[in-house]
């Protein structure tokens, strides 16, 4: 079946190619006749018009909205260069957004392609709602692609080996994780920004109990982030007090857990205590993102952290953390902020979030997923990047060689004032227009903004191990591993309001919902790729 889907595809480009009168594209592959600017064919000779239906996610879709289709140039570039109808739906990845394609894919409307997180993608492999990709995601068709994933981190990627099944969405290869602190109060209360646990809980109690804002009411708080009323977020600076970097690391030669760490113990003390003095926003754990940026516009409380967005502090991002405090207090003053005296902040980013494609769609209507595949090349490829991040040439930007010099003016009121609504079609490709070779020219980004960038980029991080893709043995879903995990954390927090029930836990977590089988597992699949050491088996 897949010889014969692979031969069929290949003569549905051949056609396409002889379809432009041009003998010579007939008789080569697709890898020769792909070009970054135009893969479609020309007006007298377009394929069938086609419908066709995306769901993406992606960080920063939070208060986003597409505009009207005579405004929107990136779905007409699209439709017109491919001959389609695109529906886009979209939405802030996380748990409402898989939650709502779940209620999609039950009523039996899986969207052509469309994006989830990694857990996710597991699940809709195994439940075969996903199709295998290996005839339709290859460097013939998308050679594109290739440029910002390389074939070993897709081949590492795979739930099996020997399958492909789900591909890597391009994701920023560096971090820009960091803690974001209120300046303007420090300096109000004559306060210096803390460089250890100690101090900073000293912070946060001043900034609850010491009137920052002055307007004379207790209504501030020292930290919030949002735990979506099922998690308890790294954000907490205590993980990285108690020693525990991001989701995983490699330690004294030992695969770690984070979150089910026996460490994990003390920093559900250290958050209770966080909780009892009041110093932590109280809504913290039913707070859904962007609630806890928005309190931070807001006012109201006087830290946040982030392990994506740049543009929290930045005066040219005018939908920014630090814009929206601005037009409220004008001296407020977002700074990145390093509290702890810890060797390592985070890692490298890694890659998280999948493309899939309907299984569905790809036995019933394979040329929708082809259209679908020529659609994604084209926006990965130098002349689709540009207009998803820059706008329209010669209106929102100009390029001279390899240098882009931003519009500003133009941009600011076609898509910055209008919400920043290319960050839709931007989930494809991360805003490094390095990787293609460009250099931004962008006037408002000031001596302040590039401050406040090479010191979050320069944060020490971990490297981005592991070099494959975890996947827990056949059977183990790592989802339903983590919401029990996650249960107990709660648990811990808002019952038992201390962490001496955490080793019983986690004992549970191991045994019961075989977490040392997973984890085991992932130490073996880092074996299977290092070179020089070996890790010593899961505790």
């Amino acid at each position: 079946m897949k010889k014969l889907l692979t031969v069929g595809l290949a003569a549905m480009f051949v056609l396409s190619a002889c379809s432009n009168g041009d003998k010579k594209a007939a008789e080569t592959t697709p890898a020769t006749t792909a070009t970054d600017s135009s893969p479609s064919v020309s007006e007298s000779a377009k394929p069938a018009k086609l419908s066709l239906n995306w769901s993406v996610a992606g960080g920063n879709l939070a208060n986003v909205t597409l505009p009207s289709a005579d405004k929107d140039f990136v779905r007409k570039a699209i439709e017109e260069k491919f001959n389609v109808d695109l529906n886009i739906d979209y939405m802030l990845i996380g748990k409402e957004y898989h939650d709502k394609l779940n209620v999609t894919m039950a009523g039996g409307s899986t969207p052509d392609m469309f994006i989830a997180g990694g857990a996710e993608s597991q699940k809709y492999i195994q439940d075969g709602i996903a199709t295998n990709m290996a005839a339709y995601f290859t460097q013939e068709t998308l050679p594109n692609y290739f440029k910002w994933v390389s074939p070993e981190e897709l081949d590492a990627f795979q739930l099996k080996p020997g399958e492909f099944t789900r591909a890597i969405l391009p994701f920023q290869r560096n971090s820009y994780a960091s803690w974001y602190i209120r300046q303007d109060w420090l300096d109000k209360l004559s306060l210096k920004a803390p460089t250890n646990y100690e101090e900073l809980t000293n912070v946060m109690t001043q900034f609850t109990k010491g009137d920052p804002d002055g307007n004379g009411k207790p209504d501030t708080y020292g930290f919030t982030t949002a735990g979506s009323g099922q998690k308890l977020p790294f954000d907490f600076p205590q993980w990285l007090n108690n020693g525990l970097v991001a989701d995983f690391m490699i330690a004294d030669n030992n695969y770690v857990d984070t979150r089910t760490d026996l460490k994990v113990q003390a920093v559900i003390d250290q958050v209770v205590e966080w909780n009892k003095a009041g110093i932590v926003d109280p809504d913290w754990f039913l707070n859904i993102a962007p609630a806890n940026f928005d309190k931070a516009a807001q006012g109201k409380v006087g830290m946040i952290f982030t392990t994506g967005d740049k543009t929290v502090a930045l005066d040219s991002v005018a939908t920014s953390v630090q814009n929206r405090s601005k037009a409220l207090n004008p001296t407020a003053n977002w700074q990145p902020i390093y509290p702890l005296d810890k060797p390592v902040m985070w890692k490298y980013n890694v890659p998280e979030n999948t493309i899939l494609i309907s299984k569905t769609t790809s036995d019933k209507n394979p040329e929708k997923v082809v259209r679908s595949i020529e659609i994604l090349n084209w926006l990965v490829s130098e002349e689709g990047f540009l207009l998803t991040h820059y706008g329209q040439e010669g209106k929102h930007y100009t390029k001279s060689g390899n240098k882009i010099t931003l519009n500003v003016a133009a941009f600011e009121a076609d898509i910055a004032q209008a919400g920043n609504w290319l960050n839709v079609y931007q989930v494809f490709t991360p805003d490094e227009p390095n990787v293609l070779g460009l250099e931004l020219i962008d006037s408002r980004i000031s001596e302040h903004d590039n401050a406040i960038l090479k010191t979050v980029e320069g944060y020490p991080k971990n490297n981005a191990l592991p070099p494959v893709s975890l996947v827990p043995p056949a059977g183990i879903n790592i989802g339903d591993f983590r919401k029990e995990m996650s249960k107990y954390h709660v648990k811990a927090i808002f019952e038992d309001k201390n962490g001496n029930n955490w080793p019983k836990y986690r004992e549970e977590l191991m045994t019961k919902f075989k977490g040392r089988e997973i984890f085991t597992e992932y130490t073996k699949q880092i074996n299977s790729v290092l070179k020089d050491k070996k890790l010593n088996d899961f505790k």
